[in-house]
């Protein structure tokens, strides 16, 4: 069953687009995965890609890039950012991290960024063991998955989601680091940021992310236009052709 769930992005683009630009303004996401990995003349393919503001990004190095995505109103997006700026080597396809539709051994690089889907069985989500052998399919001997999630241990947003839904995320993050450990990856955190030109743009990008009644209450937390936000990538990589598990 596809592990899917409603996101404020997928209807409102334009604070799905600000959202992305203000988080991670020094792509340290991409240096770390780039000391595995060369992204450049790679085949990528990003599972749950969103409105591909990452992956279209890729494509302007990569030799071809799958942008693979569920929702309608995210694949709407991407057909947009590809006709507004239109590349050869990327490829919009709808589907499911568990029935990707691609064939095996094709991928240098498997990115999944906030895919929420990956993961242990949580409110939103069952169990994402079939995607993770979908995404050992479909990679080449040698290849590398990048999971990146948020790390609820650490930084300013991790406090913003524990004051406003009030759960025990450290213990939640220990859940889901020993999750991926079992299943194969090594986790590596980065610490970034959201960087805006002024408070009104994070205001704003917070409520795709943050009940409305408690964005105020954020806002106070910090000063400035930036605030910290750490992130956890785990890494897997695909040693032998018939890996599967």
């Amino acid at each position: 069953m596809p592990n899917l769930y409603f996101y404020a992005g997928s209807t409102n683009p334009e604070l799905y687009e600000l959202q992305n630009e203000l988080i991670d303004p020094e792509r340290k996401i991409e240096k770390v995965m780039e000391e595995f990995c060369d992204f450049e003349g790679s085949v990528i393919v990003d599972v749950g890609a969103g409105s591909g503001f990452h992956s279209h990004m890729y494509a302007s190095t990569a030799s071809m890039v799958y942008a693979v995505e569920p929702d309608s109103g995210m694949l709407k997006q991407l057909i947009s950012r590809q006709a507004r700026d239109f590349r050869s080597n990327f490829c919009v396809l709808k589907g499911f991290a568990e029935d990707l539709p691609l064939k095996s051994d094709l991928a240098d690089i498997v990115h999944a960024r906030l895919a929420y889907f990956f993961g242990p069985p949580m409110k939103y989500t069952e169990s994402c063991e079939e995607g993770i052998e979908e995404v050992k399919r479909v990679l080449k001997t040698g290849g590398y998955f990048f999971n990146i999630q948020n790390n609820y241990s650490s930084g300013q947003y991790a406090d913003f989601l524990e004051l406003s839904y009030g759960r025990d995320l450290k213990g939640l993050q220990k859940e889901i680091s020993d999750y991926f450990a079992s299943k194969g990856f090594l986790e590596r955190i980065v610490r970034t940021k959201w960087r805006a030109k002024n408070r009104g743009e994070i205001e704003k990008a917070l409520t795709l992310e943050f009940p409305i009644e408690k964005v105020g209450q954020i806002m106070k937390a910090f000063s400035g236009n930036e605030f910290s936000h750490d992130f956890s990538i785990f890494v897997f990589k695909k040693r032998t052709r018939g890996e599967n598990g």
